[in-house]
């Protein structure tokens, strides 16, 4: 009997073994779920890595691609469920292969967004070019045309450029030829101020071959000239020579540190009158402008260079404290206008019964705030200026509002305004190229091609406390469709649900967009007030936009169609 159990318990063993033994490939195999899930996944990731590869081969900087390729990792790096089902390692598969297939459409959508981006700005650079390049010609410096020549290899390469490192190199390119433009300037004053001490010591009867010889050098220099480096080195060498000059003439010709001084104290003077009229105190530049003439009187030959060291050290010191009060007076001037125009023409909203300053985008709720912070913010000569030339410029444009709010002209016509506006930023005549001119006070949009009108369009602007702001600006963003998602939370009163737009160009950083607005019925002078849209029953309120400049939809089907990145857009 015990035999025969034993070999019943050795048989049941063999059974159970024979089970495991089969059960197992069935587990393995259920492990892996769906083959073609999990092929579909495997091909999901190779093709978001070709993709990262092309980007990052593109231009698109690694920084920008980081957090999508974090994120890839974070999804490779997940395991899939230990379960003898197929269902959930399945539903794994498919879930990762969308996650893949989600941030390979990111990745496209950055690659896209970039290359806008660096499109812009390379146009942006490159104009920048242009006007510098125009400034040197018109001074007539014959050494420009090498800087002609490199505008117009980069404009080539501009038109043909499709990835974002193309766009960079052109930028790059474009910045280089710009800031040494800019250098040719001081360079030339240098070599100018050198020739005058030569001339004055020749005058004189001293030996200056030495001097001329260095000015032949110099000269050379300044001819071959390319890059900035180049005239960073020629200023470097013409300071040190004309300190060298200046030195040797005050000692060998005392009447010229004189005559030198005479003329920084002159400067000096003038610099004086001018700050006061920006209203500036000053007081103690007065003072010291009283002890440098005192100690240039009667001084030794050995004492002109320290003296004429301080004078420059006393002009130097004003120059900061004179541009700030100048662009703070400048800017004072700007609100005084504003508000006492406001004042005088106003629109009546028989809507609320209210009445409305027409100039409201440049007063605080527009620009004149953005003028505050930039003037306040300001620090060095460079951003007092960029201050002062854009009060002058949102100035220029005030100005034209107030003329063709008098302007019988009919909206559908150009305007003398509009014809003013494209002349003063170079866009009018046979060169012009696309130019959309929007009158605020007419709530009008132009588009002119090389300077003549080809279509007009009635338009609303943005409404009192959220104005299109006026200016000289450029298209860089182009969506057709999209849709405008409200950057204010629900409960705001400028808060609104996610809208689908069909074609939109923005035109200032903040989402200010030239679009397409179904929703409304109306659209012209007023429309930016409160007020009845035709388009509702009589409780229907209709404002202006946000911001945006809103369009009937056939004409920003038309206007899309018709412009490009870059297109300039004047409001004023």
């Amino acid at each position: 009997m015990a035999s025969i159990a034993s070999l019943r318990g050795q048989a049941c063993k063999s059974i159970l073994i024979l089970i495991v033994v089969l059960l197992i490939p069935m587990l393995l195999s259920a492990c892996d779920g769906d083959p073609q899930a999990q092929q579909q996944a495997t091909s999901q990731k190779s093709q978001l890595d070709s993709l990262i590869v092309h980007a990052r081969n593109s231009g698109v900087p690694n920084a920008m691609l980081q957090p999508i390729v974090s994120q890839e990792q974070e999804i490779s790096s997940t395991s899939k469920p230990f379960t003898i089902f197929d269902q959930p390692i399945t539903d794994y598969y498919n879930n990762i292969a969308k996650r893949y297939q989600m941030l390979s459409i990111e990745v496209g959508s950055l690659e896209t967004k970039v290359t806008q981006q660096f499109d812009y700005q390379a146009y942006l650079d490159i104009q920048d070019l242009e006007k510098a390049l125009a400034e040197r010609e018109s001074q007539g410096f014959v050494e420009a045309k090498t800087f002609a020549d490199q505008l117009a290899q980069d404009q080539s390469l501009l038109a043909r450029a499709h990835y974002p490192k193309e766009y960079l190199q052109i930028s790059y390119s474009a910045r280089r030829s710009t800031e040494a433009l800019q250098l040719m300037g001081p360079a030339y004053d240098n070599l100018q101020a050198l020739q005058q001490v030569t001339q004055q010591l020749q005058a004189s009867h001293l030996d200056t071959a030495a001097l001329a010889q260095e000015e032949a050098d110099d000269l050379a220099l300044f001819r071959q000239a390319n890059k900035p480096e180049d005239f960073e080195y020629l200023l470097d060498q013409t300071n040190a020579q004309l300190q060298q000059a200046t030195v040797l003439s005050t000692q060998a010709i005392p009447y010229v540190g004189a005559y030198v001084g005479a003329l920084k104290l002159q400067q000096f003077s003038a610099d004086i009158d001018q700050a006061a009229k920006y209203e500036l105190d000053v007081t103690t530049f007065r003072q010291r402008l009283q002890a440098d003439q005192e100690a240039l009187t009667g001084a030794k030959a050995d004492e002109y260079s320290k003296i004429l060291a301080q004078i420059d050290q006393d002009i130097a010191s004003l120059q900061i404290p004179m541009i700030r009060a100048k662009a703070n007076y400048i800017l004072k001037q700007f609100k005084h206008e504003v508000q006492a125009w406001g004042k005088r023409h106003q629109y009546w909203d028989d809507y609320i019964g209210r009445a409305y300053p027409l100039d409201y985008e440049y007063d605080k709720q527009g620009i004149g705030s953005d003028l505050d912070d930039m003037v306040k913010s300001a620090q060095t000569m460079d951003d007092y200026q960029a201050a002062i030339t854009l009060i002058s410029n949102d100035l220029l444009h005030l100005k034209a509002m107030e003329q063709d709010s008098g302007d019988g002209t009919p909206w559908d016509h150009p305007h003398r305004t509009d014809l003013s506006l494209m002349k003063y930023y170079h866009l009018d005549g046979k060169n012009g190229g696309s130019v959309i001119v929007i009158s605020l006070v007419e709530q009008t949009l132009r588009f002119y091609q090389n300077g003549r009108l080809v279509r007009s369009s009635l338009i609303t602007t943005g409404q009192y406390d959220r104005p299109s702001p006026p200016g000289e600006w450029n298209v860089f963003l182009r969506q057709h469709p999209t849709e405008f998602k409200s950057s204010e939370p629900k409960g705001s009163a400028f808060w609104y649900p996610p809208t689908k737009i069909e074609y939109a160009m923005e035109y200032h950083d903040g989402g200010y967009f030239l679009h397409d607005s179904w929703w409304r019925a109306d659209y012209g002078a007023g429309t930016n007030f409160p007020h009845y849209d035709s388009g509702g029953d009589e409780t229907f309120a209709g404002n202006g936009s946000h911001g945006c400049v809103n369009m009937a939809p056939d004409d920003a089907k038309w206007l899309y169609n018709h412009t490009a990145y870059g297109t300039t857009v004047i409001i004023y």
